[in-house]
């Protein structure tokens, strides 16, 4: 394997975010989405409670994260499963949002909004043609600074 994981999800600040769909019943809804990584190690997305994800992820809360770095078959690509819940470090996540994204000030002003945690249960890491890879999240350390 070529590819650190714990590099490759630290490095970005987008990914595509897949929940079950509640409009559409047995589909996946997927759409762009910003995360950061929290200090303990966690990625944490901010969503606004009257999006389909929010909606999607009160009814059930398995969801799929996909991490890539361009839309090439030969790049790298990494897609967390994951179970979503409500974080309980708001008012710390807030700063750490403020250090990642230029225009956070204009969105987390936004109302309705709150960070979904993610927690890992099997990571899936290509790394390219034939670089495949089903990882232990345990074994990732996502942690700032490691």
């Amino acid at each position: 394997m070529n590819i650190d994981p714990c590099d490759f999800i630290k490095r970005h600040r987008f990914a595509v975010l897949s929940t079950q769909s509640l409009s559409h019943p047995g589909y996946p809804f997927g759409s762009l989405v910003p995360y950061l990584i929290t200090p303990q190690g966690r990625i944490a997305l901010f969503i606004s409670n009257l999006a389909e994800h929010s909606k999607n992820i009160a009814a059930n809360n398995k969801v799929a994260l996909t991490i890539t770095d361009t839309g090439n078959l030969d790049s790298p690509r990494l897609t967390c499963l994951a179970e979503a819940y409500i974080s309980q470090s708001q008012q710390a996540l807030r700063a750490g949002y403020r250090q990642q994204f230029a225009d956070a000030d204009q969105v987390l002003a936004l109302p309705g909004f709150q960070f979904i945690e993610l927690s890992l249960t099997a990571v899936r890491l290509i790394g390219g043609f034939g670089d495949i890879h089903w990882l232990e999240p345990s074994k990732l350390d996502l942690r700032p600074g490691t």
